[in-house]
Order: structure tokens, then C-alpha cells, then sequence
């Protein structure tokens, strides 16, 4: 796809640099993982301050940028200059939704000729070691790679584009989408879907519309994932399960959760887009994380508590409530209106 590509799906887009860009682009970017041939979306000053430490890296990967239209023409001439190194720009009026609009040819263009209905044995496309063992009816998708000693149990569909380490045993009616990589010693339950559409949307217009994903899912060593519980794609760069992750059943995993080594997520916890929880990080049963979060190393969350949208807590925190504060704050707090309660009766 060339720049003036863009334009053909969004109208409203403006090229203010380099409209003749001869490459070709080939994907969208996250802050968090770079793509060469790319471009990265900036809607406001706390997008560029993330991006303004990687320009030099992006300039080396020819990125280019879709930014907002007016933050761009406000801008401060220091920072426009960084900016304007860039290979291309792209000015947008709505950036939330001209990354909605440009999601789906970029996902068209990652998913195109992907063979979902043909196994890949029947293909020859699989690299499947002699030792694994494959119930009936189960299904592999093309280009999918299974380690030694795998066991994948009947009913699973595993798609395209998909490894599975050593060790690794994968319990009936389990779901992996495309792009997922998953390490050695995992055990997924029953009724287990992995890398599913990220709930993202734009509301335009009275219309929710899909911001589509294809970042895939990253599954290190030694994770075990309990029935019925869910981690969804990455945006344009992937969900992270770290090592020695334990996931109770019914759990939900949103686009771009980065989970550390040794996280505990009890039954009906709930982690929202781009949340950060750092090693060993343990949420009670219903506790609930919101977006753009960042939880600190050994944080406990006690079960049912609900931490506000972008909070940040530090390293060894005990926390509950909602929204969520100190524990023994909000137990202290808990117990004052129940006194003051009783003393009103």
C-alpha cells in the first residue's frame, strides 16, 4: 500500500509531507513494538511524549505518522522538528477514528490468502514433531508448529500461523487464533479462546465502529489457563502472558494486557485494554483492572475491588474497594459507615 493509499479509505486525511513516499507501507505500529515500512497514530501531547524517544529508531524502520490535525499545527516548534524528521506525515481531523477506518485494509492485507478451512497436514505446511499427540477432530491450521510431547485433546481448533511449544497440553474444545505463540509446559482448560478480536470501537455517528486486530498473543513458559477464560489480540502489537502465569477460570484478558512472570488471576477477574500488571501481581476473584493501568511488582488486589482507568500503583501495594485505594484505608472506611450506621439505628 503507497501513502496516497491511505487517502482512498479516508477522505479526510491530509499528506503534509512527502506525498510521492515510494515505499511501501506495510503495516500499522504500536509505541510498543515498531514495525519496519510503518506508521504510528499521535492523537495528543501524551501519545508524542511516549513517541518522542523512539524517533531515531522509527526514522531507522522509514515509519511514518498519522497525527492529529490540529495538536499538529499547535505544536511547539522544538517538538514539530522532531516530528518532522519522520519519512512521511499524515494529518488526520479524528484520529481515533482514522485508526478505525485504516485498521480494516491493514487487517485485510496481514489476514489475505490465510487458509481456515484446509488442515495443514493436508496441506503440508505444519511442522508437527513425531512425538506429539493429536486427538480426532481437532484442527491445525496452515503453517502451525507443534513442539515435543504436545497434546492437543479433541474438539480444539488451532488457526494459522500458530506455535505451540514443548510440554504444552491443550484440553478439549480450546480455540487459538491466528499469530498466537505460545512456550513450553502450558496447560490451556476447556472451553479456553485465545487471541479473539479485542472489544475496541469507535463510536462515530451513532455507530459503534470495529477497530480491527491482528497483534496476535504472546504466551511464555509454564502458563496454565483455566475454563472458559479468554486472552484477546493485541491492537497492532500483542497481548503478553508472562512466564509462570496462573489464570483462574472465567477470566478475561483484554488487547494489549502485558502481564509479568508469575501473575495469579482468581475466577472472574477482569483486566481491561493496555493494562500493565508487573511480576507477581495477584488479583482476587472479581477483581476488575482498568484500561491504561499499571500495577506494580507484588501488588495485591483484593477480590471484587475495582482499580480506576489509568491509575498507577507501586510496587507491593495492598489494595480494595472501589475504586480502589489502600486496603486497610478502605477497610478502615468500611468499617466507620457500617459504625455510623448502626449508631443511626
Amino acid at each position: 500500500m503507497k501513502i496516497n493509499d491511505l487517502l482512498k479509505f479516508d477522505s479526510t486525511l491530509k499528506i503534509v509531507k512527502n506525498p510521492e513516499w515510494p515505499e511501501e507501507i506495510l503495516a500499522i505500529s504500536a509505541l510498543d513494538g515498531l514495525l519496519p515500512n510503518s506508521f504510528i497514530f499521535i492523537k495528543n501531547a501524551k501519545f508524542l511524549d511516549k513517541f518522542l524517544p523512539l524517533v531515531e529508531t522509527a526514522r531507522s524502520l522509514k515509519l511514518g505518522v498519522v497525527i492529529d490535525e490540529k495538536f499538529y499545527s499547535l505544536m511547539s516548534a522544538e517538538f514539530k522538528t522532531k516530528v518532522d524528521n519522520l519519512d512521511w506525515i499524515v494529518t488526520s481531523p479524528n484520529v481515533p477514528l482514522s485508526l478505525t477506518i485504516l485498521s480494516k485494509p491493514f487487517y485485510d492485507l496481514k489476514m489475505k490468502d490465510m487458509n481456515t478451512q484446509v488442515d495443514g497436514r493436508q496441506m503440508g505446511t505444519t511442522q508437527i514433531d513425531p512425538t506429539a499427540r493429536i486427538s480426532q477432530n481437532v484442527f491445525i491450521g496452515e503453517h502451525v508448529i507443534i513442539g515435543a510431547n504436545v497434546e492437543i485433546l479433541s474438539g480444539s481448533v488451532i488457526l494459522p500461523h500458530v506455535s505451540i511449544g514443548d510440554n504444552s497440553k491443550i484440553y478439549p474444545n480450546v480455540t487459538i487464533y491466528p499469530f498466537t505463540t505460545i512456550g513450553k509446559n502450558c496447560r490451556f482448560h476447556s472451553g479456553v479462546v485465545i487471541g479473539g478480536d479485542g472489544f475496541g470501537y469507535t463510536f462515530h455517528q451513532g455507530e459503534h465502529k470495529k477497530i480491527w486486530h491482528m497483534g496476535g498473543v504472546i504466551i511464555h513458559n509454564d502458563v496454565e489457563i483455566g475454563t472458559n477464560s479468554s486472552v484477546d489480540a493485541g491492537t497492532f502489537s500483542p497481548t503478553i502472558i508472562g512466564s509462570g502465569c496462573r489464570i483462574d477460570n472465567l477470566v478475561q484478558v483484554a488487547h494489549n494486557v502485558k502481564l509479568g512472570r508469575g501473575c495469579v488471576l482468581c475466577g472472574q477477574a477482569g483486566i481491561a485494554g493496555s493494562a500493565v500488571l508487573e511480576d507477581y501481581v495477584v488479583l482476587g476473584g472479581r477483581a476488575a483492572i482498568g484500561p491504561d493501568s499499571h500495577i506494580g511488582m507484588g501488588t495485591q488486589v483484593a477480590g471484587g475491588a475495582m482499580v480506576n482507568e489509568s491509575a498507577i500503583w507501586p510496587a507491593g501495594s495492598k489494595l480494595g474497594g472501589h475504586p480502589a485505594r489502600d486496603l486497610k484505608e478502605w477497610m478502615k472506611g468500611f468499617a466507620y459507615v457500617r459504625k455510623m450506621s448502626l449508631k443511626d439505628n
